[in-house]
């Protein structure tokens, strides 16, 4: 048994634009540039010597300055 599924071509066209505009939305959203650990932070998370206490300073400081 086949099913065949048919389309307007007005909900094609339809179709077709509200994609082009949702691409055009994603590649136009403003890049936002990286924002690191200062020497002072990574100083503090080593000094933590815990690698799961280091891993949760480190996620949280990256977090906190790259929201």
């Amino acid at each position: 048994m086949t099913i065949k599924i048919s389309f307007s071509d007005t909900t094609v066209r339809v179709a077709v634009e509200i994609n082009s505009a949702i691409e055009s939305l994603i590649t136009e959203l403003p890049q936002r540039e990286w924002v690191g650990l200062t020497d002072e932070e990574i100083d503090y998370c080593v000094k933590l010597k815990n690698p799961e206490a280091i891993a949760e300073e480190v996620e949280a400081k990256l977090k906190e300055k790259n929201i």
